[in-house]
């Protein structure tokens, strides 16, 4: 008969089979995700590498709806959606022409301004601003002196420039339509503020000046605080920087630390969260015909040496020249993304990335009023009086 025999386990040296049979399997999960993982992202890279490499000159309408809008109505790309706005009223829509919110009013030259969420409205002249979000909470602001110029920030903190008899007002209101400061400016002492910007928390404001000095105009843009840092400085006052042979018309403020201004061929970048300084400034040979920013990118377009079309220059916050591009486009505006440069007009329509690979080369079916990019690179909202379309690029 075969003779069975009971082996003891020796005491001390435990038995690691079930712990390695643990192991093997913990580890045969980690690898079947990492192949996983390694799949996703090649399968990511190809349509990346695809995308970046494919262009496009005719697009698929997805959906299309009709609109019956009044020959007055302007229209804004805004917040991912778009904004428009006529003398009687503002409405906010999606690409499937979905109301998200409206307004209505009675203004002889509407004018707005949006910044995130926000929406701030106004008549050129007029005592009123109306404030309003996609949460359609509404506020309107009595501001006794006519309105000069306003902008607003994403936590809903308008700055608006009031005319006086001579002089000007510059007034901050919150979200609810308290007064929260107020600076007097005068041509004799710091100038005329021709444009304004608030920083995105509202504690920073950048104003742009123009003042006489003799026979010649001279441009300053000054910086103001209204935090604990700047509650103890003369009206708020932090920091300013005069510029002689150019005309400062536009000022405006990419995030909370930084701010950019143009003149008539000059470029000038400004950073600090408390006290903004001056960090980069450029001279062009020709003149900047047009200023068009978002996404923290700032687009200017000028004549091309010799008159042969124009360039776009595209910065980022830190001054860095991301794309110098040359187009013959005769343009009607331009938008911005953070990888994309979108210029057109009413008939044709021209994209690049940022390396100033031609995306997209083609003729609209429509006449188009404004042409809104979406967070897909391939999709965009096409508007004009009569319809509104979400395309494709194929």
């Amino acid at each position: 008969m075969p003779e069975f025999r009971l082996i003891k386990k020796q005491e001390g040296k435990p038995d690691r089979s079930a712990e390695m049979a643990i192991f093997r399997h913990r580890l045969g999960k980690v690898l079947r995700v990492a192949i996983v993982v390694a799949i996703l992202i090649a399968v990511i890279a190809l349509m990346n590498r695809d995308y970046q490499n494919k262009t496009y000159d005719d697009y698929d309408i997805l959906e299309k709806s009709v609109r019956q809008d009044s020959d007055t109505s302007e229209y804004l790309a805004y917040n991912g959606h778009v904004l428009k706005y006529s003398r009687d009223g503002a409405e906010a829509f999606d690409g499937t022409d979905k109301i998200l919110w409206n307004v209505t009013y009675e203004m002889q030259d509407p004018r707005v301004a949006t910044c995130g969420d926000f929406v701030a409205m106004g008549d050129e002249q007029g005592t009123e601003i109306i404030v309003t979000d996609s949460a359609e909470r509404l506020t309107r602001i009595e501001t006794k002196l006519p309105v000069l110029n306003f902008c607003v920030t994403k936590t809903g903190v308008v700055a608006v420039v009031l005319e006086d008899a001579g002089a000007s007002w510059i007034r901050l209101y919150d979200r609810e339509g308290a007064e929260l400061a107020s600076i007097r400016s005068s041509m004799a002492e710091s100038g005329y503020p021709i444009d304004i910007s608030l920083s995105d928390s509202g504690i920073l404001l950048a104003v742009a000046y123009v003042r006489v000095d003799g026979e010649k105009l001279k441009s300053s843009v000054a910086f103001y605080n209204f935090g604990d840092v700047g509650a103890n400085e003369s009206d708020h006052y932090m920091s300013g920087y005069d510029f002689e042979d150019t005309l400062i018309p536009r000022v405006k403020f990419l995030n909370d630390s930084s701010a950019f201004a143009v003149g008539d061929n000059r470029f000038i970048l400004f950073s600090g969260d408390q006290k903004p300084e001056k960090k980069f400034e450029y001279d062009f040979e020709t003149e900047i015909e047009g200023v068009y920013y978002g996404q923290e990118r700032v687009v200017l377009i000028r004549r091309a040496v010799g008159d042969e079309g124009y360039m776009a220059d595209v910065y980022n916050v830190a001054g860095e020249l991301l794309l110098s591009q040359q187009f013959a486009l005769e343009y009607s505006d331009v938008q911005v993304t953070k990888d994309r440069l979108i210029v057109y007009n009413e008939s044709r329509c021209l994209i690049y990335n940022m390396k100033g690979k031609v995306k997209f080369d083609g003729a609209f079916d429509d006449s188009t009023l404004l042409c809104a990019p979406t967070s897909d690179a391939r999709k965009y909202v096409l508007i004009n009086r009569e319809t509104s379309q979400l395309i494709r690029l194929k």
